[in-house]
């Protein structure tokens, strides 16, 4: 008998803005047939403000909506001055969980001066932050677990992406994602259920086409040895040269198991619609609908709470 037959979809847009934000509006209205009749399709979606970057530009070009705010509210800190002004992505944020109750989920790069905002004006269980891929570091990561656990949120660990060697059984890239979930305090009964970790692929030589190549059977490791819920990320796996093949790998990674008893993903993280950043990775709204579609004939898909 299968356990985990639940399957979270989150979809948005790379980045946020005022141009994509009715995208969204679109994508809540996804419906599934279910044995109860007809259901919300998607559990969350993408609001992210301030993008983490390879390098870094001084203009805000690609940085983000928040970038400008961003700036004015670390300039305040570092005066001393604690009188934040709101981020465009949380006034979003705050607005589309009213309107369609999808829980809102984000990229954090500063735990304090983005999370203290968040919390300030978000309710508790609609919200779900996850760290950088290229910030691997158990502090931050564990300010991010602490502000999670007091107003029950859910957090993501992105998978470093490097791979590493092999050591025992346990790639580099294994032993810190590990790491990363310890940091947290969210392992434990009580919390566990608020953690995922997301498998966006790793950057090597021999990925090919991918733009991060898909590691699967360390994913399923670090998984069992966590205890944790499972993300398929396959926009930042595929990338632009595989966006084509988006719909189908995410349908078939649905579909993988760990054993007889379990399924290896318990959902999807997937960038939907147009942005301003990564514009080539992302699916249509369309190609959503289809992909809910299919998966809902074999997992059942969590609907907002």
């Amino acid at each position: 008998m299968i356990t985990n037959k639940k399957f979270y979809i989150i979809a948005g847009p790379c980045s946020i803005d005022y141009q994509n934000l009715e995208d969204i509006y679109k994508i809540s209205k996804i419906y599934v047939s279910s044995k109860k009749g007809k259901k919300k399709a998607i559990f969350g979606t993408r609001v992210v403000g301030l993008k983490s970057r390879t390098s870094y530009n001084p203009s805000g070009k690609g940085m983000g909506i928040d970038f400008e705010i961003y700036q004015n509210n670390l300039k305040k800190l570092l005066s001393g001055n604690f009188d934040f002004e709101v981020y465009e992505s949380v006034k979003m944020a705050k607005k589309i969980i009213k309107d369609t109750n999808l829980l809102v989920a984000t990229e954090v790069m500063d735990p304090f001066l983005q999370l203290s905002l968040m919390e300030k004006y978000l309710p508790k269980e609609k919200v779900l932050v996850w760290n950088p891929a290229v910030n691997q570091l158990g502090w931050p990561v564990k300010i991010m677990g602490e502000y999670c656990r007091k107003n029950h949120w859910y957090l993501g660990l992105k998978n470093p992406k490097w791979y590493g060697d092999e050591m025992l059984g346990q790639t580099t890239m294994e032993k810190t994602w590990i790491g990363l979930a310890h940091y947290t305090g969210m392992i434990d009964p009580g919390f566990d259920q608020y953690l995922f970790l997301i498998h966006r692929g790793v950057d090597v030589y021999s990925k090919g086409d991918y733009r991060n190549l898909p590691v699967h059977q360390a994913a399923r490791r670090v998984k069992v040895s966590t205890g944790t819920k499972l993300l398929f990320d396959p926009s930042h796996i595929h990338g632009p040269k595989l966006r084509d093949s988006i719909v189908k790998a995410t349908v078939e990674a649905a579909k993988m198991m760990i054993d007889e008893e379990n399924y290896l993903y318990d959902g999807a993280l997937i960038e939907v619609g147009r942005s301003k950043t990564d514009t080539e990775q992302h699916i249509t709204i369309e190609e959503l609908d289809s992909l809910c579609q299919q998966i809902s004939e074999f997992r059942e898909l969590v609907s907002p709470l």
